[in-house]
């Protein structure tokens, strides 16, 4: 881990980097050095994404240093800043402690609506993995306030999911889950079934989670009353769990097997392993451990005749359960008070502690129908939120989809004008730009340039249709258009006037280069095989051009009759003829 001396300021942004992820990789095994470290990174200059991730390694430190009231403000601190910078992945992780905190405070109803806004939160983000931890926190909310179908709804939703995506470990850990909360209702038969089907999932090794179902299958058997077979699957937990070195957890087992001695009659077994379990968890300071531990010891004494020592063991686990609080514990710990002090004709202290024990048992029967009046409320109010959520969605999609139809309309409408503008520019017949289009290009023509217009009318083309039929002439037609626009430069215009006139506009052409060009045209068409579009067909076209110096006080009306003027020149010499006349320049 990098560990800057403290002068060493300011720290360089690729080492605070290195701090804060090393802060967070250490934040369970350990706390204290997270909690160091974030310490450290906190007295540098920090952007704001830098600082947030500081203060969230800070209050996850001091979340398992077990300091839950100075990681509270750090996390709502580190939640805040996310919720500025609008990082939702940051959101997403400082809810998810904070509800853990919630829940080690004894706040299971707030941890349950921070969980929930978890959950939906990774939906949102599309994170699978993000939902599986926030569901399995919700389901493990939920045991801690006894509200075991909720729980089972939750576990089952994990089990569906990894099983959807094929997680194997999420699938073992769902199964191991479900399991316990079988065995914590009585439905030790289905607590069984999961256990055992959690062995049998394919994945990487992990004696942890083998453990925990071999733990979770002896319970079963326990609840069933198969005390052998019970003996056989916490001895197999017992044995990863020495191997794996956890005290905690070996005591909690070597409880289990004192049970099962003691059901069997084996009471020297039973109160060795009592005894060991108490040992272990005096050194590791688990106040629930020992208390635990102290009862089982105490009603086997008991259940031995050994009324004195029992009494010990008992009232000793008694004012530990009362100084930690341990309010499920002290219940029944006064039930086996009360019972012992009757099983000796003490009646009046087997009626205080039966007292106490209603009265407790009461108050833990009060808060836990409160925390689940609390969590209904809350899981409704998420649950309208989320309902508000998707129909907002569903409208935003509707929008959308509306726009879009919108859009493609318009491109369709802007796609319709186009061909409409096209179909009002061109010659449905021919192909070649109309009268209307050619005016237009006239209209737009820059002055102080040489253009000629060129007139180009069919001869006796009235003989073609009565002749040959309209038909064919419509052919002519197709052609003569087809065979001048093969003849024209690049820039020059060739429109369809009307019948049988095609019009051409040439741009920087002399009144000699008009003539030669013009004479090219009138020989194509000539020269060109008419019996190809029916036997027997001629063809031949006059020609009448107008040659003119574009002036801004030109009218082009004024070149267009002189070119018409040319044109009738030709028809008027025999037609099959180019006629081409100057415009004088006007007068001002």
């Amino acid at each position: 881990m990098p560990n800057p001396h403290p002068e060493a300021f300011p720290l360089p942004p690729e080492q605070i980097r290195a701090l804060l992820d090393a802060a967070w990789a250490c934040r369970r095994n350990e706390p204290q050095e997270c909690v160091r470290v974030s310490r450290l990174v906190l007295a540098q200059p920090l952007d704001a994404a830098e600082l947030a991730r500081a203060i969230l390694c800070l209050g996850c430190g001091l979340l398992f240093q077990g300091e839950f009231i100075l990681a509270e403000p750090e996390l709502r601190r580190a939640l805040h800043l996310y919720g500025e910078l609008a990082d939702q992945e940051g959101q997403r992780i400082s809810l998810n402690v904070l509800g853990t905190v919630k829940v080690r405070q004894g706040s299971p109803v707030e941890a349950l609506a921070l969980f929930l806004q978890v959950r939906h939160l990774s939906v949102a983000l599309g994170q699978v993995q993000g939902e599986i931890d926030a569901l399995n926190n919700i389901g493990g909310t939920y045991v801690f306030m006894g509200d075991h179908p909720n729980a089972l709804h939750h576990q089952l939703l994990v089990l569906g999911l990894s099983r959807q995506h094929g997680m194997p470990y999420v699938e073992r850990i769902a199964l191991n889950n479900l399991s316990m909360t079988y065995n914590n209702i009585g439905r030790h038969d289905d607590a069984l079934q999961a256990a055992l089907a959690c062995l049998q999932v394919q994945a990487e090794d992990e004696p942890t989670l083998d453990a925990m179902a071999f733990q979770n299958a002896g319970e079963a058997h326990f609840g069933l009353k198969r005390f052998p077979e019970a003996r056989v699957m916490y001895l197999k937990a017992s044995g990863l769990i020495g191997h794996a070195g956890d005290q905690s957890a070996l005591a909690v087992l070597h409880l289990c097997l004192g049970q099962v001695a003691q059901q069997q009659g084996n009471w020297e077994e039973a109160r060795r392993l009592f005894e060991q379990s108490l040992e272990t968890c005096q050194k590791l300071g688990d106040e629930i451990g020992h208390a635990k531990s102290l009862l089982r010891l105490g009603e086997l004494l008991g259940e031995c005749g050994q009324v004195e020592d029992a009494l010990s063991a008992l009232h000793r686990a008694r004012v530990l359960a009362e100084a930690g609080q341990l309010r499920s514990e002290l219940c029944e710990i006064d039930l086996a008070l009360s019972r012992l002090y009757r099983q000796v004709g003490r009646y009046q202290e087997a009626l205080t502690h039966i007292e106490q024990y209603l009265q407790l048992n009461g108050e833990l029967f009060s808060a836990a129908s409160d925390q689940r009046i609390q969590s209904l409320r809350v899981q409704f109010d998420l649950e309208q939120a989320e309902r508000e959520r998707q129909a907002a969605q569903h409208l935003n999609a509707k929008l959308e989809a509306t726009n879009r139809d919108l859009r493609a309309t318009q491109a369709q409408t802007a796609e319709l004008l186009v061909q409409l503008e096209q179909h009002a520019n061109e010659d449905a017949l021919t192909g070649l730009p109309n009268r209307r289009a050619f005016d237009a290009a006239l209209a737009d023509l820059l002055p102080d340039q040489q253009i000629s217009l060129v007139v180009c009318d069919i001869d006796h083309f009235k003989s073609v249709n009565d002749r040959f039929s309209h038909l064919v002439g419509d052919q002519v037609l197709r052609q003569v258009g087809a065979l001048l626009k093969s003849q024209l430069r690049r820039g020059d215009l060739l429109a369809r006037y009307g019948g049988e006139e095609f019009v051409l506009l040439l741009t920087e052409v002399s009144q000699t280069d008009i003539l030669t060009v013009c004479e090219h045209l009138r020989r194509n068409i000539e020269d060109y095989d008419w019996s190809t579009v029916c036997p027997e067909l001629g063809l031949t076209v006059s020609l009448g051009a107008a040659v003119a110096w574009l002036e801004p006080t030109s009218v082009l009306q004024d070149v267009m009759r002189v070119a018409d003027d040319a044109l009738y020149a030709a028809k008027h010499a025999g037609r099959n003829r180019v006629e081409v006349k100057q415009v004088a320049p006007s007068v001002s």
